[in-house]
């Protein structure tokens, strides 16, 4: 060996290598602080966006909580709107007493009955009924049993006609029926089963009872005839003036009756509103 070889060997160290390695580590350490830093630092802020992203889930899940209570509250209000509305329209067009149509809505669904009829010349039949000595029953009974008896017979008219008939108190103890689509034979067969049905009845009032009947006059619309030209309201007119005079000719014979007036022929086809 060398003098300068053997010199080579003696000055070679670990250390040097060391240093490098420690160097190295410290500056993978340095970058692994950094490291650590930034993902804390990530994992603050996502954390404060998750928070915030719960917050804001809560107050839209309050917000739509809201919204919903506040649809409900206005769908409630619209309906209690249209149920008075409903009650205001019924008030208008129904006797209070008897809660069967008055006698101005009775007489616009005949006008309407009219004007339908002028495309079908279909007969149109109506009725007029008179609770018989009705005087006597607030006379004998008073007027709490006389009202009783008006809603009874009114109940009791609704539920016997047809679905296509309508009853109205026309005023008073009387009452009047309108039987779109219906002859006189079949209009005056229907009144008297009514009256019939009327009579059977027992009225309970104040720990008293009674029963009653009932006057009918009928007529009957049937056409056309160009020599007749009453129209609209005339001629509905026309048709509960036949239907009273047959109701009195009722009365005169006795009562408890059903008399049918000589089918009027008219020309409707000009029915106005």
């Amino acid at each position: 060996m060398t003098e300068t070889s053997r010199k080579a060997e003696t000055d070679f160290t670990l250390f040097d290598s060391e240093d490098r390695v420690l160097e190295h580590a410290s500056t993978i350490i340095d970058g692994l602080e950094e490291t650590t830093d930034l993902i804390k630092t990530l994992t603050t802020a996502y954390k404060r966006a998750v928070k915030d992203q719960k917050r804001m889930v809560r107050l839209c899940d309050r917000m739509q909580e809201e919204l919903i209570a506040v649809k409900e509250r206005l769908e409630g209000e619209v309906k209690a709107r249209a149920e008075l509305a409903e009650q205001f329209r019924m008030q208008a067009i129904t006797d209070g007493l008897t809660q069967v149509f008055n006698r101005g809505h009775f007489l616009e669904l005949c006008n309407h009955e009219l004007k339908a009829r002028s495309r079908t010349e279909a007969p149109l039949s109506v009725a007029l009924l008179d609770i018989d000595h009705f005087k006597s029953v607030n006379d004998t009974y008073g007027h709490a049993a006389g009202d009783e008896a008006l809603r009874v017979v009114a109940r009791t008219l609704e539920n016997s006609l047809r679905q296509s008939d309508v009853v109205c108190r026309w005023g008073g103890e009387e009452f009047s029926l309108l039987m779109p689509r219906t002859n006189s034979e079949n209009a005056s067969g229907l009144a008297d089963r009514l009256r019939k049905t009327l009579s059977e009845i027992v009225i309970k009032e104040g720990g008293t009872s009674f029963s009653l009947t009932a006057s009918f006059g009928v007529a009957t619309m049937a056409g056309p005839n160009p020599a007749c030209k009453a129209t609209g309201a005339d001629a509905i007119d026309l048709l509960f003036k036949d239907a009273d005079d047959a109701l009195y000719k009722a009365k005169d014979a006795g009562r408890n009756k059903v008399i049918t007036a000589e089918a009027r022929v008219l020309q409707t086809a000009e029915a106005v509103d």
